[in-house]
């Protein structure tokens, strides 16, 4: 039986601490419940362009688990998506405050394996208040595309814990030990929310190498044959679904060979080290400079990396339990370091897993051995110094929660954060389209976007199909102004450009509409709804299309 004491070491060691957690966290991300989805970023075809979402039906499951969204497979992603309709309905808030409560537990999680570890309340504290509240964390939370992030993390952390767990009984029971047994099935249930926990294997290698003194190759392989079993399987289907078949994000190398990627990457490894300390400058979008020789910033930066590695090795001579946590930022970075090269060189949500590395270090390293009476007795000055930064932290995350209210407060942001951002200029010329209702804006941004993207080679598909993608946005701007035959001339250049835009297809048809010609537009919807069948505007529209035909004199109500 739990005696008075106990009870009373729980309170304080999990309960309270746990609780500062939750309504930190919620402090700081709670202004983002009145946000709206996003029209244009991801948003649209996760949620409210795809029927699977709405609710939770046998056939919905099925999608879930046999369709690749935006180039990723994560049928975990997806069923949240269905949990939360059903408790919400299509309300953004309802959505958002999810993100929120994962994002919450997993500062629980992580305050709670740290403690396990360390058997110390203070610096785990600290390292899990950091992770939370960190400016470069409120992409993840507050953008509800993504959820996959938070998800993914919860049942990693979960996973890492059971791991810990299972490794105190004998190393005879360990294949037999229900905690072994949830920490696989906690992989396989983060890998089916995002890939990104791919490196899970990795991290409880090294984390039995630093933690637990282990050293033969067989003691560190020991029990991990699962893990790698589900990481090939696995990740071998995101690597698929990332391919340009499934619109992912799959590109080829910048500046044409892994080499001109690697020092390429070198100073975004330099810049992603500044945000962490200083976290000024953020933006949705970041225009990386691709690097195809040595020049003074890839120097530089080389030079920094080579201080990281000498530092690393020095430090793992002197504390392998505080080289873990060194290295476990740079493991983090793997996924999205352009091995397999990506769209996307650099984003603040690519920080979410490496934080969880460089919290515990600096929370470690500046107060391992800080207790909480250590302030009474003059000892622990460190610890309002550290709260003070980052409740510094915290009013750079309020801010910038503030952005990403709706589509065009955040491109607005990212346009002034890097004003030669052809993307940036796109993707505010939609927000200005579909939420400001301003075509003429709107046409002044997509033309700035094609003015930036001039000279640019049509060798890549990405680069094919985002030139498709600005040439049917222009045309839709010049629809909503009447500029019909401006309008179809331009969605007739984006269909030349990729015949398989299905959003060309339908905006052309709904252009032919207004003008009229019904027959004609109706083999343009047929198109549209061909080419991408789960669209509910594409079926309406192809649906009220017939209607007319069928029935002459109905005014046509088409979806925009």
């Amino acid at each position: 039986m739990t005696n008075l004491s106990d009870f009373s070491l729980i309170i304080k060691k999990t309960f309270i601490p746990c609780l500062l957690l939750v309504l930190s966290t919620f402090a700081v991300f709670s202004s983002a419940l009145s946000h709206q989805f996003l029209i244009n970023w991801d948003d649209n075809q996760y949620l409210l362009q795809n029927p699977a979402v709405r609710g939770v039906t046998a056939e919905h499951l099925k999608a879930a688990f046999t369709h690749i969204y935006i180039g990723n497979y994560a049928p975990l992603h997806i069923i949240s998506y269905m949990l939360d309709y059903e408790l919400w309905g299509m309300k953004a808030s309802g959505f958002i405050f999810t993100n929120i409560l994962l994002h919450t537990g997993n500062g629980v999680l992580y305050y709670l394996l740290l403690t396990r570890l360390s058997g110390k309340t203070v610096w785990p504290l600290l390292a899990a208040l950091l992770f939370l509240l960190h400016p470069m964390q409120v992409e993840s939370v507050v953008w509800i595309s993504q959820r996959k992030n938070l998800l993914a993390m919860f049942f990693f952390l979960a996973a890492f814990l059971f791991h810990v767990v299972s490794g105190e009984n004998s190393p005879k029971e360990e294949w037999h030990d229900r905690f072994y047994l949830l920490s696989l099935a906690a992989f396989i249930l983060a890998m089916l929310a995002k890939s990104v926990a791919i490196t899970l294997p990795l991290v409880l290698v090294l984390f039995d190498f630093c933690y637990r003194q282990k050293r033969e190759a067989r003691e560190l392989l020991a029990g991990k044959l699962p893990y790698l079993v589900i990481t090939v399987i696995l990740g071998s289907l995101a690597i698929m679904a990332q391919s340009n078949k499934f619109q992912g994000g799959r590109t080829s190398y910048y500046g044409g060979s892994p080499f001109a990627t690697f020092l390429t990457m070198l100073p975004v490894l330099v810049s992603y080290l500044r945000l962490v300390f200083w976290p000024s400058g953020l933006s949705a979008w970041y225009q990386v400079e691709v690097r195809t020789g040595i020049d003074v910033a890839v120097a530089v930066s080389a030079l920094l990396c080579a201080l990281i590695i000498v530092g690393g090795a020095m430090l793992y001579r002197k504390r392998t339990d505080l080289f873990f946590w060194y290295a476990l930022f740079f493991i983090g970075l793997l996924p999205v370091s352009q091995i397999i090269p990506i769209i996307t060189l650099m984003n603040d949500r690519y920080l979410y897993f490496p934080m969880l590395g460089t919290a515990a270090f600096l929370g470690a390293t500046l107060f391992g051995n800080m207790e909480w009476a250590d302030m009474r007795r003059g000892k622990g000055i460190l610890i309002p110094v550290a709260l003070g930064v980052i409740g510094a932290y915290s009013a750079v995350s309020i801010h910038r929660v503030g952005v990403w209210q709706d589509s065009y407060t955040l491109w607005s942001d990212a346009v002034d954060k890097s004003p030669n951002a052809a993307v940036a200029h796109d993707c505010l010329g939609e927000a200005l389209l579909n939420v400001k209702r301003d075509p003429d804006q709107a046409i002044e941004q997509f033309r700035i976007v094609l003015g930036l993207r001039r000279g640019n080679a049509l060798h890549d598909l990405n680069v094919i199909h985002d030139y498709a993608q600005t040439y049917s946005n222009l045309g839709a701007a010049f629809d909503a102004k009447g500029m019909t035959e401006e309008a179809m001339e331009q969605f007739s250049t984006a269909i030349s450009l990729n015949p398989m835009h299905a959003g060309a297809y339908f905006n052309m048809g709904n252009s032919l509409m207004h003008k009229g010609l019904v027959q004609q537009a109706l083999r343009s919807f047929e198109i549209a709804s061909r080419l991408n069948p789960d669209d509910p505007a594409f079926r309406a529209n192809l649906a009220m299309t017939r209607q007319i035909i069928n029935n002459r004199g109905i005014s046509p109500v088409l979806q925009q």
